[in-house]
Parts: structure tokens; C-alpha cells; sequence
């Protein structure tokens, strides 16, 4: 059987188990690639070089495997480059009637395809388990072959990458604990596709950094009223309607780098949180917002929401000031407008604030309340714990609160100064000539990969500053969501993304194209590592 078909064979296969995230099967690509590496007589040899670990997923009733398999070069070195590849995929609702069908790829190939025999279909073809068969594919012959490289392989294959990323905060420890015992790792390549990356470009690219993100959210406590006396209260509708259309989109909010830059805010969710029909005017609501960085850092991001929250209420007080004194010309007798005007506060001022209301039960109280919350989404967790919190700090209202939602992805760049990132750049481009040179195609440098990927949590430089920033703002961490904050301070590693080519990620024409995808990224791939280890010293 020739690589190609080969490859082919393990994309299809792989294609064909349904591990959408956070579901029963999630996982279940790990287990078929546990079961085949296992049967290999390297990895009968040596079972501990196959770490097989549970993995947190939060909020979620489901359980979370990852696999982390390692391949030692024949003359023994710490040299090692690191893999790494999701596999879960998204879900199949925008397949309509073909849903039962979308992780079959000959019958979505015949549905969608005219004639082109580069191109396969099905849901997770191009995104992304065509790259897990191609870094399978390096496992497997290094493992039989252990002169093919000199330097050691691990490759992470995890889940959860689609929603908050559990899979690779789960084996970022283990990844840790072999840098504390001696591994030293060049360098992570990932295979994400490169049109995910890089949103309305086609071909191929590769990536010498990852984009960031964080979500900016607010909510707002108001004064609750009768309709009929709605000059006595504060609608946190309006106050966040205002903080919402202030902030979406805005310009002056993005955040540009190197001459590109990609959307500014926008909005996730907002709504008013209350029980069932009332007549009450809102008291309770809440937004949240995906925010990319690219030089922003979390405090930054908390100076800039509570600009942002302090104009929007403030607007909101003129506006009904406004309302009043005109509704009084009219004749309407409603009563005077007396509103304090409305406060801003970080969460974790009014964490303080709690503390000192409850004289010293405010931890205690709040943590049972978060064990005590049902599974669900973690975003509908962080911001129960927020109201809980807001109740302890016994403030009256109108003001607003500026916190972060999970997930949070730092972002990664190759603007350090370090002298392996600039390697890395070098090998980067290496490649791009290997690709001109030896088959006559272009391939495009990229700075960061916008689609977001796992890159951030093995390659991002976080500062002290930047964790207690977000640790501290943060509704729930440690317990709602988590990051092992010191053991990814301890990789921070240059980072590359090299992968296959298709279109429509996330979409029902989800597509990868074979020429380039299974004839050349292989060969590709084995020599970026190889450069790697010839460059990185």
C-alpha cells in the first residue's frame, strides 16, 4: 500500500468515529490510535512511552481522554520535538438530513463532489483529522524506523480543542514533567489546516505564532421598579443594550499587529437574568464578548471594559433623564427621576467587598456554591457564581461589573528576542524554499494563526502580571475552569503550524484536497523536523 492510500485509509477511518466535542465518543479516536500504536513492537516494549490520561472537562457529565505517545531517537539524546493535534471535531446540524451521513466520507464525497478526484468531504476531514493521520503516520514509521530522525517525537493527541481546549490543559502537566526530567523540546508543530488559520486565503501557509483570546464581560445590577414607576429603578436592559452596542465591533477596541488585524469585539450572549414573567423593571443582566489580542494583555483588556462600562452607563443615566423630563412635558405625572449616578468595579473589587460584608465566610460560602452549581455550559456557571458574589458584597446598585469568561487562549508570537524563536523562523522558511524548490509552489508566512488552536496553551510567554490579572477577575477559577498556570509557564515553546489544505471548515462542505494535503505535506513535515533539529541549538 503506497503512503498515500495509506493515509487515506486513516483519514477515513478516523473520519468515520463521530467524536464531536463533548460527546460520548470524544474520545474515541484516541482509543483507535491507542489500540493500533500499541500492537507496534516499539510500543511493546515500552508501554510507558503510550500515556494514556483523563483530562478535565468542566461543567460537562461526559469524560475526556488525551493520548501522549513518545518515540526516543536511536542514539539517545533530550532533543525532541513536540506534535501535537486535536481530535475532536464540531458538531453536524448544518448537514440537515445528510447528519447521518457526514461522517461518511464516500457518500458525502459522491453528494458533493463533480468530478474532482483531489478533493473528499465529511465532517472533520479537513479539520483536523487529516493532520492526526499525518502526525500518526510519523509515529508509527519512527517507531519502526528510530535513525529516520535525531531527535526524540512526542505527539499529544487530545479532545476538546472545538470548546475550551480541556484536552491540551490536561497534558500540558505530563509535558512538564518530562521538561522537569530532562526532555528538551525544540519546538511544537501543529496540523491544523492552513486555511482555518488564515480566514479567506487559499493554499498553502505556514504559522509562526497563534492569535489570542479572551472574553470581556459585564454584568450589570440595577434597581428594580413597577413599570409603573420606572423613575424609581434602573434597567440593567438598557445598561447593557448600551454596553453592547458601544463596544461591538468597535475599531478602537481591536487590536492590530504587524499591519493586520483582525475583528474587534464581539458580542456572544447578552440577556436579563431573572425567574419567569415579571412586571419588575430588570435589575440583573449580562453580556460577554470574543476579544483576539495580539499585544493586549488581560489587564489592559480590564482597563478598556470599564472605559467602556462607565460611558454606557453613564449614557444610559442621560438617556433616561432625558426620557423623564420630556414624558413631564407631556404630562405625565410619573415621579421624580433620582438615580445615584451608576459605579464600575473590577470582580475582584467586589470580591473584596464581599469578604468584608461576610466577615470572613465569603470563600467558603462561594466555593460550596460553585460545587454546588449543575454541570453545564461554563460560561452559565462563571456568571451564576458572579451573581452570587454580587449578592455577598451586599452593594446597591446601579453598576456594573467587568470579569472574564472562559476560555482563555494567550497568544503566541515569534517576536521574543530568544534566540530559538528566531531558529524556528529560520526553519519556517526553510521550508517555505523546500516547497518552491523542489515542487514549484508558494506557500505564504503567516504570523499567527487566527482560527485559534492549542499552540497557546505549549507556546505562550505569560507573565506573573498577566495570570493574577485573570486569575483574579475570573469567576470560579480553579474550580469552574482552570489552567496549570506554572507548568505551561515552563514550556513557552516556539511553535510552527504546517498542515494540510481544504476549504469550509466548520461548514457542510467541509473538503480537504489530496495532491498537496497527502502527496506533499508529508514529506514536508518530516523535513521541518529535521530542520529543526539542524537549526535550534
Amino acid at each position: 500500500m503506497s503512503q498515500r492510500d495509506k493515509l487515506l485509509k486513516m483519514i477515513e477511518e478516523l473520519v468515520s468515529i463521530p467524536s464531536v466535542t463533548e460527546s460520548p465518543d470524544e474520545s474515541a479516536p484516541g482509543i483507535w490510535i491507542k489500540e493500533r500504536l500499541e500492537k507496534l513492537p516499539y510500543f511493546i516494549e515500552k508501554k510507558e512511552h503510550l500515556i494514556w490520561a483523563e483530562t478535565p472537562l468542566e461543567g460537562s457529565g461526559e469524560k475526556l481522554h488525551s493520548l501522549v505517545a513518545r518515540v526516543d531517537a536511536a542514539v539517545p539524546t533530550k532533543r525532541t520535538v513536540l506534535l501535537i493535534g486535536h481530535y475532536d471535531v464540531v458538531g453536524v446540524n448544518v448537514y440537515g438530513e445528510m447528519a447521518d451521513n457526514a461522517f461518511d466520507v464516500e457518500k458525502m464525497t459522491e453528494h458533493f463532489n463533480a468530478g474532482d478526484d483531489d478533493v473528499i468531504y465529511g465532517r472533520g476531514t479537513m479539520d483536523m483529522k487529516c493532520g492526526i493521520a499525518l502526525e500518526l503516520d510519523i509515529i508509527e514509521e519512527f517507531a519502526a524506523n528510530r535513525e529516520l530522525f535525531d531527535v526524540n517525537i512526542v505527539a499529544a493527541f487530545v479532545g476538546d480543542e472545538e470548546n475550551a481546549s480541556a484536552g491540551m490543559r490536561g497534558v500540558i502537566p505530563i509535558l512538564s514533567a518530562m521538561k522537569e526530567e530532562g526532555t528538551d523540546f525544540l519546538a511544537v508543530i501543529n496540523t491544523e489546516p492552513g486555511e482555518a488559520g488564515c480566514q479567506g486565503e487559499s493554499g498553502p501557509a505556514i504559522f509562526i505564532g497563534t492569535l489570542g483570546k479572551i472574553m470581556p464581560s459585564f454584568y450589570v445590577k440595577g434597581l428594580p421598579a413597577h413599570v409603573g414607576n420606572y423613575y424609581k429603578g434602573f434597567s440593567s436592559a438598557l445598561a447593557i443594550s448600551r454596553i453592547v452596542s458601544y463596544a461591538e465591533g468597535n475599531p478602537h477596541l481591536a487590536d492590530p499587529f504587524n499591519g493586520k488585524c483582525e475583528s474587534s469585539w464581539i458580542c456572544l450572549d447578552m440577556g436579563v437574568m431573572k425567574d419567569g414573567y415579571s412586571v419588575t423593571v430588570p435589575d440583573r443582566a449580562f453580556a460577554y464578548f470574543n476579544c483576539f489580542t495580539t499585544t493586549n494583555t488581560p489587564a489592559d483588556i480590564m482597563d478598556q471594559m470599564k472605559a467602556i462600562a462607565g460611558y454606557a452607563l453613564d449614557q444610559t443615566l442621560a438617556q433616561v433623564a432625558e426620557s423623564h423630563r420630556n414624558l413631564l412635558a407631556m404630562g405625565c405625572e410619573c415621579k421624580c427621576f433620582d438615580v445615584a449616578r451608576p459605579r464600575v468595579y473590577s470582580l475582584d473589587e467586589v470580591k473584596d467587598a464581599a469578604r468584608r460584608n461576610s466577615k470572613g465566610s465569603f470563600d467558603e460560602e462561594l466555593a460550596s456554591f460553585i460545587r454546588d452549581l449543575p454541570a453545564g455550559d461554563m460560561r452559565e456557571r462563571g456568571l451564576a457564581a458572579v451573581d452570587k458574589i454580587a449578592d455577598m458584597s451586599g452593594i446597591e446598585g446601579p453598576y456594573a461589573i467587568c470579569f472574564f469568561l472562559p476560555p482563555w487562549l494567550p497568544v503566541r508570537t515569534d517576536l521574543t528576542g530568544e534566540s530559538r524563536d528566531m531558529q524556528i523562523v529560520e526553519a519556517a522558511r526553510s521550508v517555505i524554499e523546500r516547497l518552491k524548490n523542489e515542487y514549484g509552489i508558494e506557500m505564504r508566512e503567516v504570523g499567527l494563526f487566527g482560527g485559534l488552536c492549542d499552540l497557546s496553551y505549549v507556546g505562550a510567554k505569560v507573565s506573573s502580571e498577566d495570570i493574577s490579572a485573570l486569575a483574579e477577575n475570573m469567576p470560579g477559577w480553579g474550580d469552574i475552569y482552570s489552567i496549570p498556570m506554572k507548568d505551561m509557564q515552563a514550556l513557552g515553546l516556539p511553535v510552527i503550524n504546517l498542515g494540510p489544505s481544504g476549504e469550509d471548515a466548520h461548514k457542510m462542505t467541509e473538503r480537504l484536497r489530496l495532491g498537496y494535503s497527502l502527496d506533499i505535506l508529508p514529506e514536508l513535515l518530516r523535513y521541518a523536523i529535521n530542520k529543526i533539529s539542524q537549526t535550534v541549538r
